[in-house]
Parts: structure tokens; sequence; C-alpha cells
């Protein structure tokens, strides 16, 4: 069961939904297949439209490499490219694809069937970096409306199991992600005050089950304001939050760093 219903979410993401098609389509338009030209398409189309990457406080060096995974869940869900023009898809996405193949076997092989198959996909790369980017795909389709969040909290739950030195990363990230789910929610005004708003991350860290994930309140402002646009009058009425924080961005501008 989703927490926000997926036609919900997709409607709190139009703009960034809007900045990856457009930028998808001038790497088709223009065939780009490198990475680090696609990259600098997306932040330009991106800055443009004044449309964060999804993201937590910090500001990465590879922000809009990772990014590149909201064009790929678009480009696979939305226009099913990987079926119209499977060569492009292919070549621009296939780190995607490997994060994507290492997660399916993640959740259906057994512990240590899905150890060998993931680490073997993954190039022996489990890295926290890879870790974090593996579960940023499934993510990305889960707050873009098209994968069931039960598939992430299975992950979640499962990747300590099969990689045991990623359990801090899988922590930090679920940490994440209720964060960006409750902004998203407020987004959708799904939360409309401080009861629902509690109710909400409570249930949601529920379901996931990891002990001390739970984000304050200072952290889901940040990207509520960054990622989803909430106003910050808003916000004050949600969040227990100082009245001096310094979480909103201004208008028409991206954040030059993460924090």
């Amino acid at each position: 069961m989703n927490s926000i219903e997926p036609r919900v979410a997709r409607e709190t993401q139009r703009q960034r939904i809007n900045a990856a098609i457009e930028a998808l389509s001038r790497l088709l338009r223009e065939n780009i297949v490198d990475r680090k030209k696609a990259a600098r398409v997306v932040e330009e189309t991106y800055r443009a439209k004044a449309v964060q990457p999804i993201r937590g406080k910090a500001w990465p060096p590879d922000i809009w490499d990772k990014e590149l995974a909201t064009l790929y869940v678009i480009a696979k869900h939305a226009f099913a490219l990987h079926e119209e023009n499977p060569d492009f898809f292919h070549e621009l996405f296939s780190y995607e694809e490997t994060l994507e193949e290492a997660a399916k076997a993640i959740l259906e092989k057994e512990q240590e069937e899905a150890r060998k198959i993931s680490s073997f996909l993954l190039g022996g790369d489990v890295s926290d970096n890879a870790v974090a980017r593996l579960l940023r795909v499934v993510a990305t389709a889960v707050v873009l409306g098209f994968e069931d969040e039960d598939k992430l909290i299975k992950l979640l739950n499962k990747l300590p199991r099969v990689f045991p030195e990623a359990e801090r990363t899988v922590r930090k990230y679920s940490r994440f992600y209720i964060a960006l789910r409750v902004a998203q929610a407020i987004a959708a005004r799904i939360i409309r005050n401080r009861i629902d708003k509690e109710a909400f991350k409570q249930a949601l860290a529920a379901r996931i089950g990891i002990e001390k994930v739970i984000p304050d309140d200072e952290y889901i402002a940040f990207i509520a304001a960054n990622v989803f646009e909430v106003p910050q009058q808003r916000l004050r009425k949600i969040l227990s939050i100082d009245s001096g924080s310094k979480h909103v961005k201004r208008k028409g501008r991206i954040s030059a760093a993460g924090s």
C-alpha cells in the first residue's frame, strides 16, 4: 500500500516531470548518450526552470548524474523508451538498469544468492554511494507514482541482511525517504496540521520497521521547501521549526550548496 496515491504523487512532481521530459527530449533530439553531457543537459534544464534535484541537505558533486535516475524512471514507465528506442535507452541508462537489476535480485533471491548476483552486477562495488544510488532508482519510481511503496520498504529491510556492511547507509536512506515522503504529503495537502504530520511520519516509520530513523522537522522542512516548493508560511503551521530557519530557497533560484 502506498502512503501517497500515485496520481497525487505525480501531481506534486509536475514541475520536475516536465523538466525531466524537456531534458529527455533534448537528449533524444541531439542523440546525447554520454553521461557527463547528459548530466549537464539536466542541470541546464532544471536550473532554467528553477527545479531542484531530488536530494536531502547535501549537494554532492555527482548530484546531476544522480538525477538521471528521474529521467530513467520517466523514460521507462511513462514513455516505454526501452521498447521504443532501446539502443538510446540502454546506452544512456545502462547504470540505472544495472542498479534496478541488482535491486530485483536482492528482492527476489535468497540471501546468499542475492549477494552473489547483485555483487556481480555492481562489479563488486557495494560502496555507500552504490547502495544509495540503488535505493534512489527505486525510491524515485515510488515518489513519481510508478512503483508501489512496499517494494522500497522490502528493499530497505532486505538490503542489510544481504549486505550487512550497508546497514548504516540503509538507515540513513530510510531517514531521508521518510522526510521526503512527509514533505511530499505536505505538498499534496494530505498533511494539514501537526497532528497529521506526526501520524503520517510515525506510521511510515513503523511500516519501514527500522529503529531510530525518524527525521526531525527541520530536515523535513528543508526538503519540503527545496524539493517540493512548499511555502514557508505553510511549513511553520505544520512543522516544529525555528522561525529563523533558512531552508526556503529564494524564488526562482537554485541554491549553490546543499545545506
